[in-house]
């Protein structure tokens, strides 16, 4: 498997493959959002380097505070292969060129279990507050100095659709769950 960015052609690819991962169209239309309002800092394609056909997606959003910190936005891979290490590969390669990237810290909500495999922490974020999110914050520190930092957490505005009261959009369910779409 390979990642690579992805392009205007790929839009339809990632728009069904978010639909059918998250059985409906937020995660899609967050994707959309993101890429209208200029606040996508990256978002990658998984290709199987035999077949080279698409098999999964990654995004990072960019977020408006703290400066230049990113969150991880919707992971899927194609219905046929999930839960075969897949996701977890696309989101081990992801962190890897974020770093590469020169990206200060990676924030993700849910499944704290899941996420603490690559490297997130509660604990490293448990000094930063946002106003919407209900779910512990969890923080992949990559600058020096950012795990711990306390300060507010600003999502840009494509996540407020999503606010349902308790929680943003995240890429596996909540603790106990199995991540389906990756």
């Amino acid at each position: 498997m390979k990642l690579r960015e992805v392009t205007p052609n790929d839009h339809l690819f990632v728009s069904i493959l978010l639909q059918t991962a998250f059985d409906g169209p937020d995660q899609a239309r967050l994707v959309e959002r993101l890429r209208l309002d200029g606040d996508m800092a990256m978002e990658l394609l998984a290709v199987d380097e035999q077949t080279g056909k698409a098999i999964g997606h990654m995004s990072f959003a960019k977020l408006h505070a703290p400066a230049g910190w990113w969150s991880l936005a919707p992971v899927a891979v194609v219905r046929d292969l999930q839960f075969s290490g897949i996701g977890t590969e696309i989101i081990r390669y992801g962190l890897d060129i974020a770093r590469q990237a020169k990206a200060p810290a990676i924030l993700a909500t849910g499944a704290a279990k899941y996420f603490a495999r690559f490297g997130f922490s509660a604990k490293a974020a448990e000094h930063l507050t946002s106003p919407r999110i209900r779910v512990p914050l969890l923080l992949y520190p990559i600058a020096q100095g950012t795990a711990g930092r306390a300060g507010a957490v600003i999502y840009p505005p494509a996540f407020d659709s999503f606010d349902a009261g308790d929680t943003q959009p995240q890429a596996v369910p909540p603790d106990g769950a199995l991540p389906r779409p990756c």
